[in-house]
């Protein structure tokens, strides 16, 4: 199936790892280019020589980015504008959650939720906006998670913020529509990523990875019977910013194995 993203350009921000980084290979297999970005220069290094087995090298646009910071994203996301004449897509992919119940979290850990997932958005949304308007349109795709609609006390920094940005997500939908541009949300739930993989390594060194990730899905009762794999939540991305998505706007697709309970 031809997706139409041939010579798309996306921008994802993150993309050095987990779902981002899965994302930006299956962009280059169906032709497009992408930009991805990251903090560290040793793993913007690792994860563009893993993308060269997915597209060439010309394709493929990288930078240091610390997504919190308006003059990173700025710079960043002109950068691939200017590299490639252009931008279709962008993803934001970048983000991590933190751990604990409200009394434990620190002013800092609540700082830290915000700024990842409320200005970095903002950040790259105002930043990409004049090049997708200059295309005649494009696509903004936000990475939520099933916590934004179902809490949980163990992580409520988490998933206060995450419901701010769903709601935000709707809102520039609308708002952007008038410039065809298509705003939705992915809403993971268990995803075997690099952050789950830290703490399986943390929690269960010794343990077989598939038996930790099976036991992990039968605790957290996922009606599917196991863990998603990141291809899995990249394939729906970038269907979001195909073609085969032209009038899908301000939707959540939860990607979470029948997890989420919410309506």
């Amino acid at each position: 199936m031809d997706l139409g993203l041939k010579g798309k350009v996306a921008v994802i921000m993150g993309g050095t790892s987990g779902v981002g980084l899965k994302t930006a290979e299956t962009f280059l297999q169906e032709g497009a280019k992408v930009a991805i970005c990251g903090r560290s220069k040793e793993r913007i290094e690792k994860a563009s020589n893993q993308l060269l087995s997915f597209g060439n090298k010309g394709d493929i646009f990288t930078g240091q980015c610390d997504v919190t910071s308006k003059e990173d994203v700025d710079t960043f996301i002109n950068g691939a504008a200017k590299y490639f004449g252009g931008i279709d897509i962008l993803v934001n992919a970048a983000g991590q959650s933190v751990m604990g119940y409200f009394f434990d979290i620190t002013d800092e850990q609540w700082q830290e939720q915000i700024q990842l997932k409320y200005f970095a958005i903002i950040y790259a949304v105002r930043a990409v906006h004049p090049h997708l308007v200059m295309r005649g349109g494009g696509r903004i795709i936000n990475i939520n998670a099933t916590l934004a609609k179902e809490p949980e006390r163990h992580m409520v920094a988490t998933a206060a913020t995450r419901a701010g940005l769903l709601n935000l997500s709707k809102t520039l939908s609308q708002e952007l529509a008038e410039n065809n541009i298509l705003v939705n949300s992915v809403s993971l739930g268990l995803i075997r990523t690099d952050q789950w993989e830290r703490r399986r390594l943390k929690n269960a060194p010794e343990q077989d990875p598939e038996e930790y990730y099976a036991e992990l899905a039968k605790k957290r009762n996922i009606p599917l019977g196991r863990v998603g794999e990141a291809e899995e939540v990249a394939d729906v991305i970038v269907f979001l910013a195909s073609d085969k998505a032209s009038y899908v706007a301000g939707s959540t697709i939860e990607t979470a194995g029948a997890l989420g309970k919410a309506l």
